[in-house]
């Protein structure tokens, strides 16, 4: 317990500073009141976490300038936290950075990626290691499969054997069984009363609904905060950062859209307060 205090004190401790400098829900709140696209940069020139940034990029007047300095922040953040971590710590983040791939505004993960970070996972020295990396990367696949299975059912009515082909081959708390189970459910309510007596919920937590991705964050969240508790002292609070950062630059490119059509401040808050917590 003390070794891993003493490896992790320093990172977790600038994971914990830089986390304290996100947007809150009163900057967001703020940022859908501007009418225009140069009213938020000239806002996020005086935030902490992006006014650095900025230097030298006196010339940053549009949206896609402001977005790709936005990403750009993520990475700068990685390559800060990368600088301070030992060797084994650095063959984690390695694991993580695939997710901080930006293409058009949205992360950029194909499945094989998924498959060789589980592949990786058993290579790690230490159990403590190994229980967060499965944590964190096996709760995500088992969550974006939950999903596709059910918008390749919902809205594209596609037959078991054509979604199996399009998952994450990879389970982890979503036993075989289940999976199969979810796969064949022939309407929406079976494959909700399926998964609502999954590990995720039985009887824990309400069951949401899953017409969104409101329903994968919510789990995601959930995990991070379990995980963070159970090991304060580990990979499991630079992990969850960098997942706030990633969820921070989705509502901001979202609400750079927003401005820029004109949306009404109403309608933009709607889209992108429902899931920041205070």
């Amino acid at each position: 317990m003390a070794g891993g205090l003493l490896k992790y004190s320093g990172l977790v401790t600038k994971t914990r500073a830089m986390k304290s400098r996100l947007l809150k829900r009163e900057d967001f709140e703020q940022i859908t009141e501007f009418q225009t696209v140069q009213e938020t940069i000239g806002f996020l020139r005086e935030q902490e976490s992006y006014g650095k940034i900025y230097g030298g990029h006196e010339e940053i007047q549009h949206r896609g300038q402001v977005e790709a300095l936005i990403h750009h922040s993520i990475q700068e953040d990685y390559r800060k936290l990368y600088r301070f971590s030992n060797g084994q710590q650095r063959r984690a983040l390695k694991l993580y950075y695939g997710q901080l791939q930006f293409e058009e505004g949205v992360p950029k993960v194909e499945i094989s990626y998924f498959v060789q970070v589980w592949k990786e996972i058993g290579k790690f020295s230490g159990k403590q290691m190994q229980q967060v990396l499965k944590e964190v990367f096996g709760t995500q696949i088992d969550w974006l499969n939950i999903l596709w299975i059910y918008r390749a059912k919902q809205f594209f009515h596609q037959k078991p054997q054509e979604i199996e082909g399009m998952l994450i081959p990879v389970h982890y708390k979503l036993g075989k069984e289940e999976f199969a189970q979810l796969l064949e459910a022939a309407h929406p309510e079976e494959f909700q009363s399926i998964l609502g007596n999954t590990v995720y919920f039985k009887g824990k937590e309400a069951l949401v609904k899953l017409q969104d991705e409101i329903s994968y964050h919510f789990v995601i969240e959930k995990m991070y905060q379990r995980v963070c508790r159970k090991y304060p002292s580990s990979m499991a609070p630079v992990f969850y950062y960098f997942y706030k950062k990633e969820q921070e630059i989705e509502h901001l490119t979202a609400a750079l859209e927003g401005i820029r059509y004109q949306l009404p401040a109403k309608d933009i808050r709607e889209l992108i307060l429902i899931n920041i917590s205070g």
